[in-house]
Formats: structure tokens, sequence, C-alpha cells
């Protein structure tokens, strides 16, 4: 089986589209996603999109290429690579973030829960709901990524341990895909599946595991809020995520370290002048989901007031 076989196996039509942000109806014409088209002249088959006016047909391999704007070849060899695993080392010649190719699998979603001692409703929360969590390679390993879809992918490996030196970064728990800006938080997917989340008050933590802790802790809280991360203490929050904030009340769970904490206030005053109503809240004892490690989510819930 050749590569680009191999490549149209791993992302059909229908998961490129996904991948890539494109929505395509199941029949019927629609406007092209790669340029103007008051006239939708874009018509779905089997393997790819049909743009009549331009007589273009593009396959997977296509539409990666033609929605981050670079030519097929260059498309092939960053989807060969992602095949083998290494993709997340490559950028496009923009530095562009290429994301994984993302799935749900329950028994990886199990398997997580039970790793990180939190409850299967509160992974899917975060996979099928919210949609800032999947199931993909990164560097040669089974890995949960995070990611909002288009500024920011995240990786962890399955089976809880660190991602070996490489080149010029050395052993480290998480991985950030090449062409991440980390000052971009986590679950404010623009495509997020339920909307009525959007008007709900925010908890706002730090890192991966906590945000994965957050939405189990959640659903066990009689508190209505929707998770939110920033992947890191080092950066503040972009100016183009702060108005998602504004009129909205934000508990900010601050990490029991210095970098936590100074990070936290940062978080405070940013989203004070962005219009929303931020506190802070240290849990005792460590983070948010070494706490729920220890005692176990329902009772951390109760400390989400």
């Amino acid at each position: 089986m050749n590569t680009i076989t191999k490549i149209k196996e791993r992302w059909p039509l229908d998961v490129m589209c996904d991948r890539v942000g494109i929505d395509i109806p199941k029949v019927g014409k629609f406007s092209s996603p790669f340029r103007p088209d008051k006239n939708p002249s874009c018509e779905v088959y089997r393997d790819g999109i049909k743009d009549w006016s331009t007589n273009e047909y593009f396959d997977s391999i296509g539409i990666f290429a033609s929605a981050m704007k670079i030519t097929n070849r260059d498309a092939i060899k960053i989807l060969k690579r992602e095949l083998s695993g290494v993709a997340t080392q490559q950028k496009t010649g923009k530095g562009k973030l290429i994301i994984p190719a993302l799935h749900y699998s329950p028994e990886e979603a199990e398997a997580l829960a039970t790793l990180r001692g939190l409850t299967r409703y509160g992974i899917d929360l975060a996979a099928e709901t919210i949609q800032s969590l999947g199931f993909g390679e990164a560097l040669g390993h089974r890995c949960w990524i995070l990611t909002d879809g288009r500024n920011i992918a995240e990786a962890r490996r399955m089976d809880g341990k660190r991602f070996p030196a490489y080149g010029t970064l050395g052993e480290r728990k998480s991985h950030t895909i090449a062409g991440s800006k980390k000052s971009f938080p986590i679950g404010l997917n623009p495509r997020i599946g339920a909307k009525a989340l959007q008007k709900l008050p925010v908890l706002l933590v730090e890192g991966g595991p906590d945000y994965l802790a957050a939405c189990s802790v959640l659903l066990h809280s009689d508190k209505e809020m929707l998770p939110v991360a920033m992947l890191g203490s080092s950066s503040s929050i972009n100016t183009l995520s702060l108005p998602f904030f504004k009129g909205r009340h934000v508990l900010i769970l601050a990490h029991p370290d210095d970098a936590g904490v100074k990070a936290s206030k940062q978080w405070a005053r940013q989203l004070n002048q962005a219009g929303a109503s931020p506190t802070l809240k240290q849990l005792e004892g460590g983070d948010l989901n070494d706490l729920v490690l220890r005692h176990g989510v329902e009772a951390i819930a109760k400390e989400i007031k």
C-alpha cells in the first residue's frame, strides 16, 4: 500500500474536513471554503470536493494543503511524518499549528479516567461536549491531547510516563505541538457542541490534568460552570480570548506555588479589565488533580463554591 493510499485511509474526507475546521453537507452544493464564492459551486463526492467553478477536485490531501496554504507535496510530507508519529515536530513554512488527527475511543477514555483518578463522565464532557480533548499520536506515543482546535495543542502520554529527550527538548510531562500559542485558553473551542455552556460562569484552572479534573469535579458539584484552562503559568490570557469572559463570573483556582499564584493574579487583573468578575481561590494541600487523586472527585466537588 503506497503512502498516499495510507494517508487517505487514515484521514478520509469527513475526518480531514473536521480536522481543518471545514463543514461540509451530506448532499447539495455549498460555497467554497478556500475562496470567495457567492454562488455555491462546490459539491461533495465519496472521497473529495469538486469545485465546478474552477474545475478543481480536492481529495483529503488537497483539502489539508489548501486549508494550511501549502503545496500538496508539502502536505504529503507532513501527513507521512504524522503517520510515523513524528509530525508534531513539524511546522509548515509559515509556522502554522498542525494538530494531529484526533479520535474518540471509549476504551481510551476509560483508561485516562483511571490514570488521573477521574470519572469517565468528566472525560466525555471534555471530549464529546466541549470538544477540547482527543486521542492521537505524538512523537511515536499514544497520547491524550488538549486543543482549542486552531491555536494550541498539548499532548501527554496515555501510559502516564514522560516524553524522552528529543533534539533540543529535555524530558517532560507534556509536549506542546509545534506552532502552538500557549496564551490561548483551552475550553473556548469555537466549535463547542453544547452552546448552552457558553453562557455559564467559568472555572479557570492551570494545566491539562487540572482541566480534566475540573470537568469531573463540576459534574459532581451543585455549581453549573464551564471548565477552562491555561496550559501553563508563563502566559497572559491572549487578548483575542478576553471578550469571551466579559460579563461572566470567573472562579480561578490557583496552583499552590509562587508561579501559579502570580499567574492567577495576572489573569484576574486581565479578566477584571475585560469586564469579567474574577475570584481567586487556592485549594489547600495541592493542585486540583492532586487533591482528586488523594480524596476523590466527590469530596473535592464540595470545595468548589
